[in-house]
């Protein structure tokens, strides 16, 4: 959990230092992700809380809008109202007046509102209020609405001052309703200035919480010295331990001789402290595997750390349980060697006879009285040593204390440079929120300026549509008296050139609609297998259906004189120009908007950036603490090693000072347990802050999201806007080239008039042969009208097949657009139909390509995103991959240290079990035969060495 982890870091840290390298490697690298997953975790959850508090303040701005448009649409409800019941006080007055024959003393009085006033006292009906939103009547009346309209309805004389009240009522609901709606307002005002002192209380709590964790002390540290304290004293023992089998080297034959007289003796004894000496180290051995249990119960859960003390204490129990006997074994043995010195004395006294015993017992005295002159000089000689250890150790002490206090004050003025920082990130966070509601208010002026812009621009295309379709009228107009004037020229002509030019015409627009129609189709059919199958290639289609529509018109418009309209077309043109201009500098605008936007969206990514930066210091702050943390901790460890090494020295004095540390662990423990308190209950408080914290950053990210999206449509949008430009200018440009062509055509068909009445003069002799080629050119029309039809009406229905199979869901525009079967009689009319078939198929393609540009756009984004997204990832994994690295070195060295330790463990316990196997049983009786003269001062180490076992044990 992320309350404790200090905590568990300074627990998995102590641990890590050991000599006797106990951690495995799992649990290190477990420590240092967790400290990483922890700042992560906190960084998130601020990021979550500052989202959903902006979310919640939209939320707020949303209502608070809608309250605005409520009042809006009441106050117009009482000025209707207030018109309404002018409108009844004039009738009431005219009526008033013209009653005044009827002898009536109040037709000379003057209708108000406070004569309304006062009469709804009178009588005896209540009115309540007729607001939708509470309910002021009881539940008899409350399903009971009055319906109220605008107009004004007369009514019966006796019901005149009812419908008066009641419009009076309603005027008095009215403004109920709209004081309610100012409370309303008030207490959201008031409920919003909460909240914001409520967060910024929440990150004062926030602040207190990181510094206080740094004051208090763990658990698991407590634990981490007590299980320390258990190793020095294991390894204590095994240091005394491996000193015996040196003692016993230097015994002397004698001794030995009689140790193993006395092995049969004492075996049973000695198998049975060896038995109890065992049953002790399997209960360390339990202990110490049920203190790795608590520790992996802390590591895995920090929560329940109640009852993790009490398993603590019942361990402390347990270990005074074993040290208690380890006296009684203690004891044991002492009173065993007391009894094996009796006996030995009782067979002294039973060979008192025999003389080898006399002189070994003149030699055992005198042995005797040189150790015990040795050992009173030894003694002494200790009892000087151990009184100028004490003195260097106070002196130690007093300097260490001073150092820890000094540490002290240091920490307590980091811990105040910490709050400091904490309230700058808090006036930084509430200069971003200030920020962030500048930048909304900029969005929302750039949202209203695109949506100003787009009304501009829907306006513009629709004038510019009306206008082309006018012009579409006049030019069609403009074909049709240039149809009559070519008519009456014609007719003027001779009928012969006439008959042969139309002839020839209709050969030419006969083979052109072929062969159009045919191209037409094919590519049709084309578009449709590439629409079906990529989807890529409607844009050629598209340029295929302009041109087609071009040489349509160019074949309706053929025998047009243009003239006249090419002035006109220039004026057109001119205007669309402008137009155009128009529309560009409105695109020009909207740009400068989204740019404006980019930028506030660039400084609110800054602001953001800045956040990064500073919680990335905090971050490192907090490193760095740690490091301060850690070389404390190994300051203390320093200490206790020095404790340690003088603590086998000063074992004396320890019993006098036992009491006095027992008091003041009492004292610690208080303190600790008041402060442990403390930083539960600020954790707490973190924990409900950082659930705010969290909501409030939810919100956050889906605001930010809606105004991606937004930001998206609004380039959509301008996107489209451009192309419908691009679009408009490629369609003057083609206007353009096609009324040049028209033109050049139509001084072609001058040229050619003036060739044929040239031919006309000449060819007088030729009219008998062309009399004889008019009756065969009328049968070869009439064969060409008829093939004409045929082909115009398989181009019909092709056309039609076409639009069927090309209209999914819009058949009923294509109902709407076939109105007429096959061919029609009138010509113009069948093109009229076939241009509305063909400019709809053009709209369907048009629509297609929109589609699959949108698409293509949405898997650009896509993979853009996705793109962004591996290329974050892969730097994290490169980031995580070369901690790893870092890690697996210190766990590699860590480990090898171990590897050496053990190693070394294992060779000093088969070197004891050695020695227990071979000279256990002489341990028993250490007095019995004094050592030769040249083993004095072994004797004497060696008498040292079960004094200091005894003590410290």
């Amino acid at each position: 959990m992320a309350e404790s982890s200090s905590e568990s870091d300074t627990y998995l840290r102590s641990r890590g230092h050991r000599s006797q390298g106990r951690d495995t490697q799992p649990r290190s690298r477990r420590g240092r992700a967790s400290v990483d997953a922890d700042i992560s975790a906190k960084i998130d959850t601020l990021a979550h809380t500052l989202q959903d508090t902006s979310r919640n303040l939209h939320n707020v701005d949303r209502m608070l809008g809608k309250y605005r448009e409520h009042t809006d649409d009441q106050t117009e409800a009482m000025a209707t109202l207030r018109d309404n019941l002018e409108e009844s006080i004039q009738q009431l007055r005219s009526q008033r007046l013209q009653r005044t024959s009827a002898g009536r003393s109040a037709s000379a009085s003057t209708l108000h509102t406070s004569d309304l006033d006062a009469g709804s006292a009178s009588d005896g009906h209540r009115y309540f209020p007729t607001s939708p939103l509470r309910e002021y009547a009881g539940p008899e009346v409350a399903g009971r609405r009055r319906s109220r309209s605008a107009t004004v309805r007369f009514r019966d004389a006796g019901k005149k001052e009812d419908y008066a009240h009641s419009l009076h009522q309603s005027l008095r609901d009215l403004r109920c309703d709209q004081i309610r709606l100012g409370d309303d307002v008030d207490r959201e005002i008031l409920r919003r200035n909460r909240a914001e002192v409520e967060t910024k209380r929440t990150l004062d709590h926030l602040s207190e919480s990181l510094a206080s964790p740094q004051r208090a002390e763990s658990v698991s540290s407590r634990v981490e010295r007590r299980l320390q304290e258990i190793e020095k004293e294991i390894r204590s023992e095994r240091r005394g331990v491996e000193k015996l089998p040196e003692q016993r080297g230097n015994m002397s034959q004698e001794l030995q001789q009689a140790l193993r007289r006395r092995e049969g003796a004492a075996g049973e004894s000695e198998e049975a402290m060896k038995s109890r000496l065992l049953r002790s180290e399997c209960d360390k051995n339990k202990v110490e595997q049920e203190l790795e249990r608590t520790r992996r119960q802390l590591d895995q859960s920090e929560g329940g750390r109640d009852t993790l003390l009490q398993q603590v204490d019942d361990m402390r129990v347990q270990l005074l349980r074993t040290e208690k006997e380890r006296m009684d074994m203690q004891q044991q043995i002492s009173l065993l060697s007391a009894q094996r010195s009796r006996q030995d004395r009782g067979e002294q006294e039973r060979d008192r006879g025999s003389v080898e015993r006399l002189e070994l017992e003149r030699e055992l005295q005198e042995l005797r009285l040189q150790l015990g002159r040795g050992a009173v000089l030894s003694e002494v000689e200790e009892l000087t040593r151990t009184v100028e250890r004490k003195e260097r150790e106070r002196a130690q002490l007093c300097v260490q204390v001073e150092a820890l206090s000094v540490d002290l004050e240091r920490r307590e003025q980091q811990q105040l440079k910490m709050l400091e920082q904490l309230k700058e990130i808090q006036a930084q966070a509430e200069n971003c929120q200030a920020d962030r509601a500048r930048a909304e208010a900029q969005s929302a002026d750039s949202d209203r300026r695109r949506e100003e812009v787009k009304s501009r621009a829907q306006e513009a295309l629709r004038q510019w549509k009306a206008k082309c379709r006018n012009l579409e009228r006049s030019l069609e107009e403009q074909g049709k008296e240039a149809q009559i004037t070519a008519d009456k020229t014609r007719q003027a002509l001779k009928e012969r050139d006439g008959h042969q030019v139309a002839l020839q015409v209709l050969g030419q627009q006969a083979e052109a609609l072929r062969k159009e129609l045919g191209e037409v189709l094919g590519r049709l059919a084309q578009r449709e297998e590439e629409v079906r199958r990529q989807g890529v290639e409607l844009n050629e289609a598209k340029a295929l259906c302009l041109g087609l529509e071009q040489e349509a018109r160019e074949v309706r418009e053929a025998s047009r004189s243009l003239e006249e309209e090419a002035g006109r077309q220039g004026l057109l043109e001119a205007r669309l120009r402008e137009e155009n201009s128009a529309l560009e500098a409105r695109a020009e605008e909207a740009g400068r908007g989204r740019e404006r936007d980019r930028t506030a969206l660039l400084e609110v990514q800054g602001a953001v950036r800045d956040l990064s930066a500073a919680r990335a210091q905090l971050a490192a702050r907090l490193g760095e603490e740690e490091e301060a943390r850690k070389e404390v901790q190994r300051r203390l460890e320093a200490a206790l090693e020095d404790a340690r090494v003088q603590g086998q020295q000063l074992r004396l004095e320890r019993e006098l000072h036992q009491s006095e540390l027992a008091g003041l662990q009492g004292v610690l423990q208080d303190g600790r347990a008041r402060q442990e308190r403390a930083v539960q209950d600020t954790l707490r408080l973190c924990q409900q802050e950082r659930e705010e914290l969290q909501d409030h950053l939810r919100k956050l990210k889906a605001e930010a999201a809606a105004d991606k999206d937004k930001v998206r449509a609004h380039r959509r949008q301008v996107e489209k806007m451009k192309a419908e430009c691009d679009k408009l200018t490629e369609e003057l440009s083609r206007t353009e080239e096609g009324h040049a062509q028209l033109h050049r055509k139509c001084q072609l068909l001058k040229q050619e008039l003036e060739e044929k009445v040239k031919l006309v003069a000449r060819g007088d002799d030729c009219v008998r042969s062309v009399e004889n080629t008019i009756s065969d050119l009328r049968a070869h029309v009439s064969r060409l009208e008829a093939e004409q039809e045929s082909v115009l009406s398989s181009i019909g229905g092709e056309i039609d097949t076409t639009c069927k199979e090309l209209s999914g869901d819009s058949a009923e525009n294509l109902k709407a657009i076939s109105l007429s079967l096959g061919l029609q009689s009138d010509p113009h009319r069948w093109l009229a139909e076939t241009k509305t078939k063909l400019q709809w198929l053009c709209e369907e393609v048009k629509e297609r390509e929109l589609r699959a540009r949108r698409l293509k756009q949405q898997v650009q984004q896509s993979r853009e995103e996705i793109k962004g997204l591996k290329k974050s990832k892969e730097s994290e994994q490169q980031v995580l991959l070369e901690r790893i690295a870092q890690q697996k070195r210190l766990l590699e060295d860590i480990h090898g240290e171990k590897r050496d330790l053990l190693e070394k463990t294992r060779r000093k316990d088969e070197e004891m079990r050695d020695l227990q196997v071979s000279i256990s049983p002489r341990l028993s009786l250490p007095y019995l035969f004094p050592p030769p003269a040249h083993t004095i001062v072994v004797s004497v180490q060696f008498i040292d060495m079960t004094d200091y076992i005894s003590v410290t044990k």
